[in-house]
């Protein structure tokens, strides 16, 4: 079985893809309670003849197994969505669920894609003679940036040689950037009720505290490395204007290029809550969350992907989709559109139509994070991106998971199959490819990983 068969196994899988992309599109399920989600795929990997494995502790995350012996190539799917980001496929914003839930950062054609991959890839070692394993990981809360970390610490990845991941962008591209390491963390004041104009005196004010924290983290932010990133919302403030508050949280996140530059920085933030609990005679609880590792690239890696990227050859879009998409870029800032096309080397057309040149990447600097860094961190690990909304639209966004539900975001799924499979057959027949990439991953890695988490 030659590359090309592996490409006409993931073309003949195409509804399959569609069939995954729109279920999972229009019945999205929030970090955490991926319950549907993840039974679904369960169902057509176990339907297909793949083992499942499931594990006691993450109800939402599994692995499918088919093959025997080495290597072992990891494809990684994730399903979740996010708050707030419910959209019609169309033009104009305009919600479609009551609950606001939605697929703004297109996990449902990541899960997708990374399916029929590993089903294509299952029935090339079906079909040949070759030896090795093809495992999909079904992989829940990447939105908290937490189901890769916690199946981690659970030894859910041991025994894999490589792992192939991508994710839905603007733009079709092999990943030369590292993610930013990120930590995550609860601060719960506690302080004493009382009425708020009888007697202020009597009262500690838990709100106060998170305020006077909150003026803390800016000037903090002043004295920390480049590219250090501090984020916050609070939880909870009270409940009536004349009641001094006695309980309010707030949830904040520290990025940094490095995990130990994040550790550093979240140090410091307690003790800006621990001051501000000083100030206001309240007390302070922390509840630290997952933390999630910088992506360690492979340029090895990267370099396979990217050639991938240009063999598999992208869609072709028609002209009532290109029409679709120049009228969702009007709803975007015009100058993000402008950074976009500058960036990817695009200037006539809404949808990038080639690969983005790497050397215009290698200069970019990334300022997201992705629990897929912890994975990289334990098996090398490489990630691209296919086109699935139009230049200059951002993940997180209505207008991400509008084109999400549009054919614009099916071909993107499709391409990014076969791309995923492209990779995994070139790490199975290459064997110097391979070696080629673990030494890259060796060299770079020669810390011991732990997962920044604890049950």
């Amino acid at each position: 079985m030659i590359k090309q068969d592996v490409y006409d196994e993931v073309q003949g899988l195409e509804p399959l893809c569609q069939e995954i992309c729109h279920t999972l599109w229009n019945h999205p399920e929030l970090s955490g309670n991926e319950r549907e989600s993840a039974n679904f795929l369960r169902k057509i990997l176990s339907e297909e003849g793949f083992t499942i494995e499931n594990n006691e502790h993450l109800e939402h995350a599994f692995i499918a197994e088919y093959g025997k012996g080495k290597p072992v190539i990891a494809i990684l799917g994730e399903y979740d969505a996010l708050p707030g980001l419910s959209q019609k496929a169309d033009i104009k914003k305009e919600m479609v669920s009551e609950d606001g839930v939605g697929h703004g950062c297109g996990h449902h054609m990541l899960g997708a894609a990374a399916t029929t991959a590993a089903i294509a890839i299952k029935r090339f070692l079906e079909k040949g003679k070759q030896k090795g394993t093809v495992r999909f990981y079904g992989c829940p809360e990447e939105e908290l940036l937490s189901g890769k970390v916690k199946m981690a610490y659970h030894h859910m990845f041991d025994g894999c040689d490589a792992a192939v991941s991508w994710h839905p962008s603007d733009t079709n591209m092999a990943h030369d950037q590292a993610y930013l390491a990120n930590a995550s963390a609860h601060f719960y004041f506690h302080g004493v009720s009382s009425h708020a104009a009888f007697a202020p005196e009597q009262g500690r004010s838990a709100l106060d505290a998170v305020e006077l924290m909150s003026v803390g983290a800016n000037y903090l932010r002043e004295h920390v490395i480049d590219r250090t990133r501090i984020h916050y919302s609070t939880d909870s403030g009270g409940f009536a204007p004349n009641i001094v508050p006695d309980q309010a949280s707030a949830w904040y996140f520290v990025r940094a290029p490095h995990m130990k530059d994040v550790k550093s920085t979240m140090e410091r933030l307690k003790k800006v809550a621990q001051g501000a609990a000083m100030m206001t005679e309240t007390t302070v609880d922390i509840e630290m969350g997952c933390g999630c590792c910088e992506l360690s690239t492979n340029e090895a890696f990267a370099d396979l992907a990217y050639a991938n990227l240009i063999e598999a050859d992208g869609p072709k879009y028609t002209k009532e989709e290109l029409r679709f998409a120049k009228e969702l870029q009007k709803t975007v800032e015009q100058g993000i559109i402008e950074k976009g096309k500058n960036l990817h080397q695009v200037y006539d057309e809404a949808m990038i139509l080639g690969v983005s040149p790497r050397d215009k990447w290698k200069e970019a600097e990334l300022s997201a994070s992705s629990d897929t860094g912890d994975v990289s961190r334990i098996m090398p690990t490489c990630l691209f991106t296919t086109a699935c909304w139009p230049i200059g639209c951002s993940p997180h966004t209505w207008q991400a998971t509008a084109s999400g539900g549009t054919s614009i975001g099916d071909k993107g799924a499709l391409y990014a199959s076969k791309v995923a499979a492209g990779i995994v057959y070139d790490l199975f027949t290459k064997p110097q490819v391979l070696a080629k990439i673990t030494k890259e991953f060796r060299e770079r890695n020669k810390e011991p990983y732990t997962p920044m988490y604890e049950e």
